[in-house]
């Protein structure tokens, strides 16, 4: 039995402000070791219900935030942002399950903590099919287009709402409850571990309670960015509509073969606010 996991910082026990979570800033050292203590969580939890292979996507950041010579050795790692699924490198049809471990709140969710969509500096709303979503609900419906059930996702309050609201039976566990979006009231964070084992193994046990999300044929993304620039240099790439000033389109077949426009889109904007911000 094959399980995925895609592991943010931002929703890790005890993380509530940026401090926690940027190399090179003070706490990141012991951001990592929650970060990576909470993931562990999530593995051992899968072993206990009978996995037999799993593999880790780093997805925050630069995407190479584990500690990992203390990782669980049954696991492996994905690691580096330059990776055409970004969030989801490595899905597909073999997995019987997805964990999102350490995952946060959409943009515009005030009190969830460190709330954002992909990047807090380009992106001010992710829209897919009509619906705004936030990293979980876009990561979730591309591993649904491989036909894999995420089964549990732990974060803030806030998130866990989130998620039970786009995937259906999801399992989450709440470590703790933002209250301004840099403050949060936090589960001590081996209590918090003990919620994540637990739940891991009764999601894996319970997957076939949870659909992987339904696919559409046409699908259709809209972003909007924070400024005009990002949405006028992303529309010049080819297949990418400039719908209104700070807000593009770009449609596709199906959703994982949106994934690395939508990451190259971001790699532009970062080039572009360097030029704006000099």
């Amino acid at each position: 039995m094959k399980v995925f996991i895609s592991l943010d910082m931002e929703g890790i026990s005890g993380i509530t402000e940026w401090e926690d979570t940027i190399p090179g800033r003070r706490h990141y050292e012991a951001g990592r070791r929650l970060l990576t203590q909470d993931v562990n969580a999530a593995i051992e939890g899968a072993l206990e219900a009978g996995a037999t292979q799993i593999v880790v996507n780093e997805s925050h950041g630069p995407m190479n935030n584990l500690i990992l010579e203390d990782l669980h050795p049954q696991a492996d790692v994905i690691r580096g942002f330059f990776k055409p699924l970004c969030m989801m490198q490595g899905i597909d049809s073999t997995y019987d399950a997805a964990f999102f471990v350490g995952y946060h709140g959409k943009a515009g969710v005030g009190d969830a903590v460190l709330n954002h969509t992909l990047s807090g500096v380009a992106i001010h709303r992710l829209v897919l099919n009509g619906k705004e979503v936030g990293e979980a609900g876009l990561n979730a419906a591309v591993a649904g287009a491989f036909g894999v059930p995420v089964v549990l996702v732990t974060g803030d309050s806030q998130t866990a709402q989130e998620v039970e609201q786009d995937i259906p039976g999801v399992f989450t566990v709440a470590v703790k409850t933002g209250i301004t979006g840099l403050s949060s009231q936090a589960i001590h964070p081996v209590r918090a571990r003990e919620m994540i084992r637990q739940q891991a193994k009764q999601a894996l046990i319970n997957r076939s309670a949870v659909q992987p999300l339904a696919q559409q044929s046409e699908n259709t993304l809209e972003v909007e960015f924070t400024k005009s620039q990002f949405a006028t240099a992303v529309s010049w790439m080819p297949g990418v509509e400039l719908v209104e000033g700070r807000k593009v389109r770009y449609q596709s077949a199906d959703v994982v073969s949106m994934m690395p426009v939508l990451q190259a889109m971001l790699m532009l904007t970062g080039q572009v606010n360097r030029m704006v911000t000099g």
